[in-house]
């Protein structure tokens, strides 16, 4: 696995830099795959790389996926990532929790969390 580093919005995996409009918020790495959540600065108008801001990388830099669409409602950006026996889990600012395939980014499951 080649070194990872962050600075602010700016990922380094080895000798690749990948830049992002928005703030790194949160990176989790599972074998290959590195994961990444942008932080979404408040904005009059949402775009749907804002409402899609968890993306996919290899270790070689290599963007692999973004997340895709929510089976309901897609109108606001996700918060936190977790990685959970091996599972990957996304949770939206509603509240609602997101089973994600980890080789497509597809969402397979969501729940609503109280």
């Amino acid at each position: 696995m080649n070194e990872i580093k962050i600075d602010n919005n700016s990922l380094f995996i080895g000798n690749n830099q990948i830049t992002f409009e928005d703030k790194i918020m949160e990176v989790k790495i599972d074998g290959d795959k590195i994961f990444v959540l942008l932080h979404i600065t408040p904005r009059k108008k949402l775009d749907y790389d804002d409402c899609h801001n968890i993306y996919c990388y290899n270790n070689h830099g290599e963007k692999i996926w973004q997340i895709g669409q929510r089976p309901n409602g897609d109108d606001t950006v996700f918060i936190s990532i977790d990685l959970v026996d091996s599972m990957l889990y996304a949770n939206d600012f509603l509240g609602r929790r997101f089973l994600v395939n980890k080789e497509s980014g597809k969402i397979e499951k969501m729940y609503i969390t109280k």
